[in-house]
């Protein structure tokens, strides 16, 4: 693949969270300038991608900007991370957009159940001219604009007991995104979606706060939810997108050239970590057996069903909200222009991930 050949595979990036997981290296001398790169997960698309960017912008710039990167949310739960980028303490904030929504309800646009086929069909469609136009305007007055945008994860269930078919669901207490949408998707089954920020969830499983969680398994794999919630449903319900959300106060104090640097090695990362997320997904969901734990997929006629009580709620929830409406439309819109495009690149990276 044409996008992945200057950036390590999968040994490779297994090995480099490994190392640098909980690594922060203070700036030394010879930096002038230094930013701060933060997110909540471990060793997921966030990770890769941060270190890719970290790697080339400190070449590019030839060592006068130092790029120090927290994950695991070293600094600080979603809500505090959300003010770094805002008062410009943090460069850089990779996080999918629903937890914006206080900033503007649009960012929920996406979230809708059923608008994507695959990782691919959601990227292509987020990064479609017109839906960027629009979309990189959204956090513009807050000082937040999005630097590259990914598809990084599809919708799943773990659960401490298995969900099997959608009755299951039915008074289950699941850990959801703080978004509307999220919780009435559980709703709709029977089930009560509670918002916990993430690095809370695993402690609130155990402690039996919650039955379960829905998330993706590219973040739920690298932070061990199998050890508190074995089973995991797959449910392809939605996909989830994350940008490198980047702070204007913070860029507005770096020189020109470097600003310049930040916005081109950052736009060339955003198709390479796309494919980083379907391969590390790809990844735990043999993994997640490998530790222990089982991946169920509910049958044909469950997921028929799903799709059906699922898919209104989008136009039910984010169509009819005069402030969601233009950008979930046009969402809308793209999303049937770049399927066809979408089907083809997605059928190329799962024969080449089969092949491995």
């Amino acid at each position: 693949m044409k996008t992945l050949t200057r950036f390590p595979g999968r040994a490779a990036w297994i090995a480099a969270g490994a190392l640098a997981a909980l690594a922060v290296h203070p700036a030394s001398a010879q930096h002038t300038h230094e930013i701060k790169i933060g997110f909540v997960t471990i060793n997921d698309s966030n990770h890769v991608s941060s270190q890719w960017l970290k790697e080339a912008l400190e070449k590019r710039t030839k060592g006068k900007l130092k790029v120090s990167i927290f994950p695991a949310a070293q600094l600080g739960i979603i809500p505090r991370q959300l003010e770094g980028i805002q008062l410009g303490t943090q460069a850089f904030f990779f996080t999918p957009p629903g937890f914006f929504q206080g900033i503007n309800p649009a960012f929920q646009a996406p979230d809708a159940p059923g608008m994507f086929d695959s990782h691919w069909h959601q990227h292509l469609t987020m990064n479609e001219p017109s839906v960027r136009a629009m979309w990189d305007k959204l956090g513009e007055k807050a000082g937040i604009v999005p630097a590259y945008i990914w598809s990084a994860g599809v919708g799943a269930i773990a659960s401490r007991e298995p969900i099997r078919t959608l009755a299951d669901l039915k008074g289950k207490k699941l850990r959801v995104l703080a978004t509307k949408m999220e919780i009435a998707l559980m709703k709709t089954f029977g089930a009560a979606g509670i918002p916990i920020p993430y690095s809370q969830v695993v402690p609130s499983i155990q402690k039996r706060v919650v039955d379960g969680a829905r998330s993706a398994i590219i973040v739920m794999g690298p932070s061990k939810f199998y050890t508190v919630a074995k089973y995991l449903t797959r449910t392809a319900g939605g996909y989830i997108p994350v940008a490198a959300y980047a702070s204007l106060a913070r860029m507005k104090k770096l020189p020109k050239d470097i600003q310049t640097a930040i916005w081109e090695e950052a736009a060339k990362l955003t198709d390479p970590t796309v494919e980083v997320a379907i391969e590390i997904t790809h990844h735990w969901e043999k993994q997640w057996v490998k530790e222990g734990g089982e991946v169920i997929d509910l049958s044909d006629a469950d997921r028929e069903e799903f799709f059906r009580r699922a898919k209104p709620l989008g136009d039910k929830i984010l169509g009819s909200n005069p402030k969601i409406a233009p950008m979930y439309e046009l969402i809308k819109a793209a999303a049937e222009k770049t399927r066809a495009a979408a089907a083809e690149k997605h059928k190329a990276t799962m024969m080449r991930l089969d092949k491995k």
